[in-house]
């Protein structure tokens, strides 16, 4: 095989993006490392962001009926999930697609290592996981989708004192979806979910329930989608230190903005992501706000 044939079984797409993003969560490590109390949410701390995004796609076969891929999906960029895939692709005749992937980065990261720690800053932790997902994309083309995931990570240093709170965990996920064409040129993606997390701590342990809309349109050379989602996460245990069963309500709003072939230039495109996440709780302590604001370039090949 020649090397130009090998070549053009690869494609891809790299996206460099710049922006804003500003939290008060007491759980994020990007700020609020001392605290006085726990009876109020955190200060907000705001953070200049410079990331690569992309993918990379290649082509196993002359069909292109099967694919390897790495990076994050546009679908999930769409509606705000920042998640760095290995995956495998196999395009069936009746229109069904199966996706399997690891997921290596999504679960790994820093925690605090006593997040209920006052008077003294607290310290920093790695917590690493790993997770898998299997897609059944457009099933039997109906535009009906299955999403099911396992995921499991382990806090490196847990320094809480309360075995309630402890937080190494396996996670369930499964959610279906629907697609709908409202004309030729947009519609809408309607989808459930049931997340299981059962933690080492039952105070950390928590069902959800989570329903989001996406709506798609596309005119010209601009592409948007606007999503929205609610989902309500119900905790087992009583938590120790606020002597309370905790339960939460979460809702995100999302854009996403794309201008195909911007300033004339072919296969660059101008992309811009907007979000705010707000998590509301019988907890002060655990309520907070997101928000995120990016611009950048996005080259296809």
């Amino acid at each position: 095989m020649s090397f130009a044939n090998e070549s053009s079984r690869l494609s891809g797409e790299i996206i460099v993006t710049t922006g804003y993003m500003s939290t008060n969560s007491n759980l994020s490590t990007d700020g609020n490392a001392r605290l006085n109390d726990l009876n109020s949410k955190g200060s907000h701390t705001d953070d200049f962001i410079a990331a690569p995004l992309g993918s990379l796609s290649y082509r196993l076969d002359d069909d292109n009926k099967q694919r390897v891929y790495l990076g994050t999906s546009r679908d999930d960029l769409a509606v705000g999930d920042l998640a760095f895939e290995i995956g495998y692709q196999y395009d069936f005749a009746n229109g069904t697609q199966l996706d399997v992937a690891y997921l290596p980065t999504v679960l790994s990261g820093e925690v605090w290592a006593n997040p209920y720690q006052t008077g003294s800053a607290r310290q920093k932790t790695d917590i690493e996981g790993h997770a898998f997902r299997m897609k059944l994309n457009n099933i039997n083309n109906t535009g009906m989708s299955l999403d099911m995931a396992y995921a499991s990570a382990e806090v490196d240093n847990e320094q809480i004192a309360e075995r309630a709170l402890h937080r190494d965990h396996d996670t369930y996920y499964i959610k279906g979806s629907y697609q709908s064409m409202l004309s030729e040129r947009s519609g809408l993606v309607s989808s459930v979910s049931y997340t299981h997390r059962d933690a080492k701590g039952k105070a950390e342990t928590f069902d959800q329930y989570k329903t989001e809309v996406t709506y798609f349109t596309s005119v010209d050379a601009h592409k948007l989608a606007l999503t929205g989602g609610y989902a309500h996460r119900s905790y087992d245990g009583t938590n120790p230190i606020f002597n309370k069963d905790r339960s939460d309500n979460r809702y995100k709003l999302f854009l996403a903005y794309e201008y195909a072939d911007f300033a004339g230039w072919d296969n660059w495109s101008l992309v811009s992501l907007a979000g705010a996440n707000f998590n509301t709780s019988n907890i002060d302590f655990y309520e907070s706000e997101e928000y995120l604001m990016t611009v950048g370039l996005s080259y296809k090949f």
